[in-house]
C-alpha cells in the first residue's frame, strides 16, 4: 500500500517549485528583454535611416555593433545614448543628401528648363536659398553632435565599451566628418549657381536660345560664363554648354576724315575705333604714309579684322594745312640816324612789307644814346613819368625805360608842353627814349598791342621813302603849350 504524501509536504513542494520557477525568471528574464528592446531599437534605426539605405550606407554593421556591443550590466545607458546619437546624425545627414540630390537644383542651369531669355529665376533662386539653409541648420547640428559627443566619451572615460562603440562608429559610413565635407561642397555648388543665374541676368541682352542651345552673342562674355561653368565640372549639376553665335558680320569702323595744321602732333588711333558685335576688342591697322609737318592731303587706309577672319577696311582723308602763324597786325622800324619812325603792316603772304605810316621822332642826344637792337613793346601808359620830373603822353615801353612817348610836359597837362623841345623834333634831343607828336604816339598806343617787334638801327631810308617833319611851334604864339597835333577837343590849334 503507498504512502500518502501530507498535504503539508505538498504544500511544501508547490513552495519550492515556485522558488526555483522564480529563480529562473530572474535568471533568463534580462537576456529575454534585452533581445526584445534590442530589436526596437534596431527597427528604430532602420526606420529613420531608409533614405539613407538607398545611398549604400552600410547599416548592417551598425546593427551587428549593437548586437555585439551592448552588454545586460550597461545595456540601458548604451542603448538610449547610442539611439539619441544615431537619430540625430541619421536624420541631418539625411537632410545634406535630400539637398544634394534635389533635381531641381541638379537641373538649375539646365537650358531645357530656362526656355528662353526672359525666364525668371525667382522661383529658382528661393529654391535655393532655401536648400542652402537646410545644409547650415544640418551641417550646425552636426557640428554640435561632434562636441557633445566627445564631452560625453570624456564624461564616461571608464566605461570602455561605450567608447569603443562611439568611435567605432563614428569611423564607419555614418562619420559625421563626411556629412560636413559633403554640406560645404554642396554649398560651393549652389553659390556656383547663384552667380551663373546672376550672369544670366545682368547679360540678358548678351545670349538667347537656339534650338535648345545656349548661345552667346560676345565673345568676352562667353568667356566670362564658362569660367562660371568650370568650377561646376566636378559636381553633378546639369549644365548646358554655351556656344558663341556664329559670327559672319565684319567690324564697324567709326572714322572721318580730319584736318591738321602743319607741325600739330596727333594720334590717328586715338581718333579711329574698330568695333565688332561679337568681339568687343578688334585691332585697327593704319597704313599709309603722311607727313605731319607738310601741308598737303593724305589717304589713310584702316583695317579691322575680328577673332572669326571678318575683314573690313576703308579709306579717309587727312588734310594738313599750312601753318598760319599769329602776328601783331604791325612792326615798327626806328631808323636812328634819320630820327624817322616806319609802321609796317602785314601783306597777302603774311609778312611786313607794306609800309602804313612815316613819322618824325627825336632819338637820344649825343651820350644818351638810344640803344639799337630788336625789341617786343610791353605796358602803356596814358601819362609815364620821366626823368626830371616831367611826363609823356602815350607811352608805350620798348625795353627797360625806352619808351615811345611825346614830347615832355612839366605836369599832366596837356596845355604845359616843352615847346623848345617839341620844335627839336626830327634831330637827337632825348634821353634815350624815342619822343613822337602826340598824333603819332597816340596813334601808336592805340593801334599797336603789346608785343609789337620794334627794330632800332642806323642806316638808310627805304628807297621811296622821304624823311617826315613835325610842324612848328612859333614861341611868340598863346597856344605855345600846346602840341599842334593833339586831338583834344581842348587844343586851341583845332579851334
Amino acid at each position: 500500500m503507498k504512502k500518502r504524501i501530507s498535504k503539508k509536504k505538498m504544500i511544501m513542494i508547490l513552495v519550492l517549485f515556485t522558488i526555483l520557477l522564480i529563480l529562473l525568471a530572474l535568471l533568463f528574464a534580462p537576456s529575454f528583454i534585452e533581445g526584445l528592446e534590442k530589436n526596437k531599437l534596431k527597427n528604430e534605426i532602420n526606420t529613420i535611416s531608409e533614405n539613407l539605405r538607398k545611398e549604400n550606407i552600410n547599416l548592417e554593421e551598425i546593427d551587428s555593433y549593437l548586437n555585439k556591443k551592448i552588454t545586460s550590466g550597461k545595456r540601458k545607458k548604451v542603448e538610449v545614448s547610442i539611439e539619441k546619437y544615431l537619430k540625430e546624425v541619421i536624420k541631418n545627414s539625411n537632410n545634406i543628401l535630400l539637398v544634394t540630390k534635389n533635381k531641381k537644383i541638379t537641373n538649375a542651369l539646365n537650358i531645357s528648363t530656362i526656355e528662353t531669355n526672359t525666364y525668371d529665376f525667382t522661383k529658382t533662386k528661393e529654391l535655393l536659398t532655401k536648400e542652402k539653409e537646410t545644409l547650415k541648420i544640418s551641417k550646425e547640428s552636426l557640428e554640435k553632435l561632434t562636441k557633445e559627443k566627445e564631452k560625453y566619451i570624456k564624461k564616461n572615460t571608464n566605461n570602455k565599451k561605450l567608447i569603443d562603440l562611439y568611435k567605432e562608429l563614428l569611423t564607419k559610413d555614418l562619420s559625421i566628418d563626411k556629412y560636413i565635407k559633403l554640406s560645404d561642397k554642396t554649398n560651393n555648388y549652389i553659390e556656383v549657381i547663384f552667380e551663373a543665374i546672376d550672369f544670366l541676368e545682368k547679360n540678358r541682352d548678351h545670349w538667347k536660345i537656339e534650338d535648345n542651345n545656349l548661345i552667346i552673342t560676345k565673345r568676352n562674355k562667353l568667356s566670362e560664363y564658362e569660367k562660371i561653368l568650370e568650377k561646376l565640372t566636378k559636381s553633378n549639376i546639369s549644365v548646358s554648354s554655351p556656344t558663341l553665335i556664329k559670327d559672319e558680320t565684319p567690324p564697324k569702323i567709326e572714322a572721318s576724315n580730319f584736318t591738321i595744321t602743319e607741325g600739330e602732333s596727333i594720334d590717328i588711333k586715338s581718333k579711329i575705333k574698330c568695333i565688332d558685335d561679337v568681339d568687343d576688342e578688334v585691332e585697327c591697322i593704319i597704313s599709309g604714309d603722311y607727313d605731319t609737318k607738310k601741308a598737303g592731303e593724305y589717304n589713310i587706309k584702316i583695317t579691322a579684322k575680328d577673332a572669326s577672319n571678318n575683314v573690313k577696311e576703308e579709306t579717309i582723308k587727312l588734310t594738313v594745312n599750312k601753318k598760319v602763324v599769329y602776328k601783331v597786325p604791325y612792326y615798327t622800324e626806328v631808323i636812328r640816324n634819320q630820327n624817322t619812325v616806319i609802321v609796317y603792316g602785314l601783306d597777302e603772304n603774311n609778312e611786313y612789307t607794306k609800309i602804313i605810316k612815316v613819322m618824325p621822332c627825336s632819338v637820344g642826344r649825343a651820350g644818351q644814346d638810344t640803344p639799337t637792337g630788336t625789341f617786343t613793346t610791353s605796358n602803356k601808359y596814358r601819362w609815364g613819368g620821366l626823368y626830371g620830373g616831367v611826363w609823356g603822353q602815350y607811352s608805350t615801353r620798348i625795353v627797360d625805360d625806352i619808351l615811345f612817348h611825346s614830347v615832355p610836359y612839366f605836369s599832366q597837362n596837356p596845355g604845359d608842353l616843352e615847346w623848345e623841345e617839341y620844335n627839336k623834333l626830327g634831330s637827337p634831343a632825348s634821353l634815350g627814349c624815342v619822343r613822337m607828336t602826340v598824333r603819332d604816339v597816340k596813334w601808336i598806343f592805340d593801334n599797336c598791342p603789346s608785343g609789337m617787334t620794334v627794330k632800332i638801327y642806323d642806316g638808310d631810308l627805304p628807297n621811296g621813302v622821304s624823311k617826315p617833319s613835325a610842324p612848328k611851334i612859333d614861341g611868340s604864339s598863346p597856344n605855345k603849350g600846346w602840341d599842334p597835333t593833339d586831338p583834344d577837343p581842348n587844343n586851341p590849334w583845332n579851334q
